[in-house]
């Protein structure tokens, strides 16, 4: 099957020819059908949607109470006002709703009567003869969504009505078609810069279509289907479903003011509901143990908000296009090696089937659950999952990071020669012969001046301070990249004891539980309602040692550099980098290098890009 059916468009445009070139009685002709049957005909246009709706004359008897006369006929006259009854019922019965659920006000525009016998229509007949009707609906501006639900429900029947709709943007010549139960919305959405192409067109030009299509919906394309992405990693398996509104109204009883809407007072009664149904069933196993859900999030969304991840504002939703999103988190105790995800969580009308995709490490795999199968579990087993990073100590004891004290190169001849010069020189002041001494002094000084790099002694420098260390450029820079690599290798880590742990090998003082605030904060993504990324790269942009200030047993270095992190949920990958620009203070403490202090000079803010898994 290819990508065309996963959108869930059908190309019948031959089909389309012969539905509507029989009329409506003509293919039910001679048949019992206890049920209302409506056809409609959708054609949205950028400011205003016509609809044509036809459906048998026996639905004025099914929903208008019309019933035959004594003598076994109908008439004529209530069959003509009942038809004009039946128009003010549809427009309230099939409703049109746009982005926020509000319904748009339809405007009856066309009544087509049934062509009845002059005599009347002999009783349990009515399905050869057809009504028609036209509507209007306009609005000020070219909607991105529509949303069509209806509620013709006959008294006493046992099957429920249905609404065969056939829906065309303009613009496209390829139409959307869906059969609606009662209480069954349904929502399409509209691209106008781009509508749906023509059934000749080519795969590519197809393939085309639908990337974007993906691109601009983040993935989710279908507005009643429920999704569920099942992420494994070391720490844990996350399951994050994504279920339409109207989906769990038929699981769940709400307690509402309004039965089209969720206010936002309501929502959180709501999310207690939704949480204590899916404690229950939909088993997670990791090696072998069945864990509880831990329920991070439970969010209410509209229409509008394609990412999902998005921390959304709080405000009522409509119950006909609104939608959950939750996330369950399974905790591990150590990194799975054996993971069974269940689903179990079916009904006939509202949750058939469940889009799956998981996420285990690198491995992307599409999963199927479905009322119709018999193993609705997806099993997942370790093959080369990666290990944690390893933090190790930047000891003193290693040369490549020891540390000397400041020495200076001694002249020991030229020291000798200038000070037999100076002597030379004092003499010749009070002698008689200072003539000779003061040319003794003379070459005494020449010999010194060309013996400078003769006879050279090593010696502590007597201009240094006590505890400087002579730390060379190329060294400090092999200290500090090992300890600052340290840094974010620690949260690789979950657990905040593994974090401090290894921060601990690398960090010394009150600095360590600052460091750790303030790289976990960097880290969290405010649009995402403060969800802490992953760090995916540290790149060094520049950095070199600092000689402004004095540190006892220790040096300065100041470095800027990239930290990229990044965060997922509902198939999509949200990225951010964040750049910094710092002085960091280094010091031998216990024998081994630590970071003791950190002042951030410059962190301007980074800018988050969005990007879809391929699945």
């Amino acid at each position: 099957m290819n990508r065309r059916a996963g959108f869930g468009i059908l190309f019948f445009v031959g089909m389309l020819v012969f539905l509507f070139a029989a009329p409506l009685s003509a293919r039910a002709l001679a048949t019992e059908h206890p049920v209302s049957i409506v056809e409609a005909e959708v054609y949205v246009n950028r400011f205003q949607t016509t609809v044509r709706l036809t459906c048998f004359a026996e639905d004025l008897e099914l929903l208008q109470g019309l019933e035959p006369l004594q003598n076994g006929k109908y008439d004529n006259k209530e069959i003509l006002e009942a038809t004009q009854d039946h128009a003010q019922y549809l427009t309230e019965k099939i409703r049109f709703l746009d982005v926020n659920g509000e319904a748009i006000a339809a405007k009856i525009t066309g009544v087509v009567n049934p062509d009845l016998p002059e005599d009347g229509a002999e009783a349990g007949t009515l399905m050869q003869y057809t009504l028609g009707y036209e509507f209007e609906l306009k609005y000020d501006k070219p909607p991105e969504f529509l949303t069509i639900v209806q509620d013709m429900v006959a008294q006493g029947q046992l099957l429920p009505s249905e609404l065969m709709v056939l829906l065309k943007q303009a613009g496209s010549k390829t139409p959307y078609r869906k059969m609606l139960k009662p209480s069954t919305p349904e929502t399409f959405r509209f691209d106008w810069d781009r509508p749906p192409l023509s059934q000749k067109a080519s795969q590519e030009e197809w393939d085309s279509w639908f990337d974007k299509q993906r691109e601009d919906t983040l993935g989710i394309a279908s507005y009643s289907s429920v999704y569920s992405f099942i992420y494994i990693n070391n720490a844990e398996v996350r399951n994050e479903v994504l279920i339409p509104l109207a989906n769990l109204a038929a699981l769940i009883d709400f307690d509402r003011a309004d039965a089209a809407f969720l206010t936002v007072e309501e929502q959180a009664a709501a999310a207690k509901q939704i949480q204590r149904f899916f404690s229950v069933g939909n088993p997670v196993e990791i090696d072998g143990v069945e864990v509880q859900p831990v329920f991070d999030r439970i969010d209410f969304y509209g229409l509008d908000l394609r990412d999902f991840a998005v921390q959304a504002e709080k405000r009522k939703v409509s119950m006909a296009n609104g939608r959950v999103g939750i996330i369950m988190r399974y905790p591990a105790k150590s990194r799975p090696i054996k993971v069974n995800v269940g689903w179990d969580k079916f009904n006939e009308e509202t949750i058939r089937s469940v889009d799956a995709v998981a996420f285990a490490y690198q491995e992307v795999k599409q999963v199927s659950f479905s009322m119709f199968l018999k193993n609705n579990v997806f099993s997942w087993e370790a093959t080369d999952a990666p290990e944690l990073p390893a933090v190790t100590n930047v000891d003193l004891a290693d040369p490549r990071y020891h540390a000397e004290p400041a020495t200076v190169a001694f002249p020991v001849v030229t020291a000798v020669c200038l000070l037999l010069a100076l002597i030379a020189s004092c003499l010749s002041l009070v002698s008689p012969t200072n003539g000779r001494l003061m040319g003794a002094a003379a070459v005494l000084g020449v010999v010194g001046c060309l013996t400078s790099n003769v006879g050279k002694v090593e010696v502590v420098s007597p201009f240094e301070r006590p505890g400087r260390l002579a730390i060379s450029n190329e060294t400090a820079n092999t200290i500090f990249l090992q300890l600052h690599r340290n840094l974010f290798r620690s949260f690789d880590y979950h657990q905040e004891s593994q974090i401090y742990d290894t921060l601990a090998r690398s960090v010394h003082g009150p600095l360590l539980r600052k460091l750790y605030l303030q790289i976990n904060d960097s880290l969290r993504i405010s649009e995402q309602g403060g969800a802490v990324s992953k760090i995916e790269d540290v790149e060094i942009l520049n950095g070199q040692q600092q000689f402004e200030s004095f540190v006892e047993n220790g040096f300065q270095y100041r470095c800027k550099w990239n930290i990229v992190g990044t965060i997922e949920h509902w198939g999509h990958i949200h990225e951010r980098t964040n750049q910094y620009d710092a002085l960091f203070e280094l010091k031998v403490v216990d024998d081994t290098w630590k970071i003791v202090a950190m002042d951030v000079l410059d962190q301007p803010q980074g800018v988050v890009k969005t990007r879809l898994r391929k699945f």
